[in-house]
């Protein structure tokens, strides 16, 4: 009785706070967009968040540019970051028709045909301009009916409650990253066709994993997201991310069609994918997710204490 008189009272403090955060969000973005111009003042220049990552990081994959350029390219993603987590939290108070306005979607027939084709469909996509709106797809197409994505629980329970109360906007079904497979299996034996979106761009903490060549660099992945479509019948497409201006972006889903040489591969759909994110990342490098320690690389059998001392030893080089 005491555990739930504790998690009502909880309950009720996350919706209180989540009231005032709501009034926050219905500033209209042009104002909105007035605090993330003076957050990235303040995270680029005084706090200089991640700046030598960053910078590491396009050097690396863009080994041909000038200095200007990864400058001029480093300051604009920046930018872009301040503008996500203002987009991101516009989310809880938005209306439908400015989403619309927003946000286009292209060739929504295809994840239509597929379920017509009784058969699931997974969406692949990466950390390209401001991912929650993502969901705004769903909206789009008549079928399927259930959508869903995949999250990792965060530890912060405010924050936790937070971001699902962002990402519950949709009405989309929330999986955590641990239930995945469970879900699926039982959703796939009811019958009923269903869409799961996949962020495939996130660093690999596991034993299970490939290799690929991307953005100039291996890169380690789990190729997760196509191995659970051989269990669940499901068909694999990208979403391809374009920010058309400040605050709009079109989506556009785009079948995933392995070369040959991705056909040789032990994966050849998640390697086709890294090749068509590639592609968007390289039309608008600044709307990718350059803050991420993505391609920092350790031995996946030491210890964990190991691997947390080499983490801070790699940082302090930093």
């Amino acid at each position: 009785m005491e555990n739930l008189s504790l998690n009502r009272t909880f309950a009720m403090m996350m919706k209180k706070k989540h009231f005032f955060m709501r009034l926050l969000a219905g500033v209209p973005l042009r104002i909105l967009y007035l605090i993330s111009d003076v957050a990235f003042l303040i995270i680029y220049y005084v706090i200089r968040y991640r700046r030598h990552l960053v910078r590491e990081n396009l050097r690396c994959s863009f080994p041909d540019k000038s200095e200007t350029e990864i400058t001029r390219i480093e300051k604009a993603f920046y930018h872009n970051l301040c503008d996500i987590f203002i987009e991101a939290f516009k989310c809880l108070n938005i209306s439908d028709e400015e989403m619309r306005q927003r946000v286009e979607v292209v060739n929504y027939i295809l994840p239509e045909r597929i379920a017509a084709e009784g058969k699931n469909v997974f969406m692949l996509l990466g950390h390209c301009g401001c991912w929650e709106w993502v969901q705004e797809v769903c909206t789009r197409y008549e079928r399927p009916q259930k959508n869903c994505e995949v999250y990792k629980q965060i530890s912060n329970q405010y924050f936790s409650s937070l971001m699902h109360a962002i990402r519950s906007r949709w009405n989309t079904q929330q999986i955590e990253m641990k239930q995945t497979i469970r879900t699926m299996l039982q959703w796939n034996k009811e019958g009923e066709p269903f869409l799961c979106g996949f962020l495939m761009d996130q660093r690999t903490s596991t034993k299970f994993h490939d290799t690929i060549t991307f953005m100039n660099q291996i890169t380690w992945y789990t190729p997760g997201a196509e191995e659970i479509a051989k269990k669940v019948n499901a068909e694999l497409v990208y979403l391809d991310i374009e920010k058309t201006s400040r605050g709009h972006y079109r989506l556009t889903f785009v079948e995933i069609q392995p070369n040959e040489e991705e056909l040789k591969r032990d994966h050849p759909i998640s390697s086709a994918f890294w090749r068509l994110l590639e592609q968007t990342i390289r039309r608008q490098p600044d709307i990718w997710l350059w803050s991420h320690n993505r391609w920092y690389k350790w031995d996946l059998n030491m210890s964990f204490g190991a691997r947390i001392r080499q983490f801070f030893k790699g940082n302090k080089k930093a």
